[in-house]
């Protein structure tokens, strides 16, 4: 992949579903290092959190992907209903938000126009930081 890129013929380098201690040996040893985590994010995981503190630290962009389907448990939560309808906004709309205020680059393979519409709606709200704290902290509860 280095060389690939040292060749240009690709501008950036980016790594998936890598842990903790992989990204950290690889960029230790790259001559280029990744500009992207992909990661499939799971809630049972803590949200990737010491990923992404890593990656926060070393000006990587972490991407999270299935934040539905890896989390359909959550999605479920009653507390999640209630910052929902706190909100007057749908329970997937609240999980992509929580993933943009906790630094994610969040991403959604839908085809269907709603579901896109809808994605995008999440940038007309915020969360307040005691939600995003909830939301982070379900996966202890």
């Amino acid at each position: 992949m280095e060389a690939i890129q040292e060749s240009g013929r690709a501008r950036m380098l980016g790594v998936s579903n890598v842990t903790l201690e992989q990204l950290q040996d690889l960029c230790r040893g790259a001559r280029v290092r990744p500009r992207f985590v992909q990661n499939r994010c799971y809630a049972a995981r803590r949200w990737d959190r010491p990923i992404r503190d890593f990656c926060a630290a070393n000006a990587l962009v972490y991407q999270g992907f299935s934040l539905l389907t890896a989390n359909r448990e959550v999605l479920a939560h009653p507390e999640l209903a209630r910052i929902s309808k706190r909100h007057g906004r749908a329970v997937t709309q609240v999980v992509f938000r929580f993933a943009l205020d906790v630094g994610m680059m969040v991403l959604t393979g839908t085809t269907d126009a709603d579901h896109m519409q809808a994605a995008l709606e999440v940038l007309d709200f915020r969360l307040e930081p005691k939600e995003v704290a909830r939301i982070e902290g379900l996966v202890t509860q």
